[in-house]
């Protein structure tokens, strides 16, 4: 999955773009310019990676 989808399946969970910045010590600038398609760098991109691993693993198993 590309960056801009996890970034977009974590807002329909319920995040905005300035939680998931602050979560990966970014701003969310940086969060709108990569759900639109912006290239990030790969620290960035792993974090979100990451974050969404885990958001989606807490959400499946009814932990949210």
């Amino acid at each position: 999955m590309k960056i801009p989808e996890m970034l977009k399946n974590l807002i329909s969970l319920g995040h905005t773009q300035q939680d998931i910045a602050h979560s990966l010590d970014t701003t969310q600038p940086t969060i709108s310019r990569a759900i639109n398609g912006a290239n990030v760098h790969y620290e960035l991109g792993k974090a979100i990676e990451s974050l969404y691993t885990r958001e989606v693993g807490i959400e499946r198993s009814g932990h949210a």
